[in-house]
């Protein structure tokens, strides 16, 4: 562990080995500095009870320390300890989650089709399309005003959204979550008026969708819809990127 002292007018007065060879400074250095008076970048390691990012540079790597101090007889000592390698293995469990969420291939809120498996369903169809000049379209859309809302209510709000889409697709479409805001819905056989009229029936649909009680008193649900029909020469990034076009207009 990392110990440095500072006296009661915040000058730092002693650090030890391990502090020293943490940041790959010494005492002779900042001995008789005001805490104040130090690199912004070095500063929450006197003052932070918390963890404190130190961004690499040319005699250290990216460092991470879990920060504390004590009043000990009017003097301060502080104490550091390396949690660098807690964070990145902290990094890597994120990744790793990540990575297994998409392998499940189900979104982990709604039960639903992920965008990686909504993406596996909707490339044969835009394959048989191509060869057989079938209809298929698709349709995104989007709940806005997420951002009002913290990681439970927004839970909360998809879960009974996600059920209401199941119930009105038929048993050859595909129904899935794209992102966090976005639903995808591919729709083999359908042309493009028809997805007019399935936007305005969802629309329509969502006034009844029961709303949780725990979402702010003045929210108000609110979506938008984009789709596309296949033409020839479309693969799955042009028509995504058609229904993206209009969803955004």
């Amino acid at each position: 562990m990392g110990i440095a002292l500072s006296d009661n007018q915040q000058n730092i007065t002693w650090v030890n080995d391990t502090f020293e060879s943490h940041l790959g400074i010494s005492l002779t250095e900042i001995s008789g500095q005001s805490i104040n008076e130090l690199p912004d970048v070095l500063k929450p390691l006197f003052t932070s009870s918390s963890a404190v990012h130190i961004p690499a540079n040319s005699i250290r790597d990216d460092q991470w320390f879990m920060c504390s101090q004590k009043q000990v007889d009017g003097n301060t000592v502080h104490f550091i300890t390396d949690v660098g390698p807690l964070h990145l293995l902290m990094q890597e469990r994120e990744t790793l989650k990540e990575e297994l969420r998409e392998a499940l291939a189900v979104d982990e809120v709604t039960g639903m089709p992920n965008k990686v498996a909504l993406f596996q369903s909707l490339e044969p169809q835009i394959s048989r399309s191509r060869r057989y000049n079938n209809l298929l379209s698709i349709v995104i859309m989007r709940v806005n005003n997420l951002d009002r809302l913290d990681e439970t209510q927004a839970a909360h709000l998809m879960l009974p959204i996600s059920q209401m889409l199941n119930d009105q697709v038929r048993w050859a479409d595909i129904v899935g979550k794209l992102n966090e805001s976005d639903f995808l819905l591919v729709l083999p056989e359908t042309a493009a008026d028809a997805c007019k009229n399935l936007s305005d029936n969802l629309g329509e649909r969502l006034n009844t969708v029961p709303l949780a009680d725990d979402l702010p008193k003045n929210f108000k649900l609110s979506v938008n819809f984009g789709y596309s029909e296949w033409e020839k020469g479309d693969d799955l990034t042009l028509l995504m990127q058609k229904a993206r076009k209009m969803l955004e207009s």
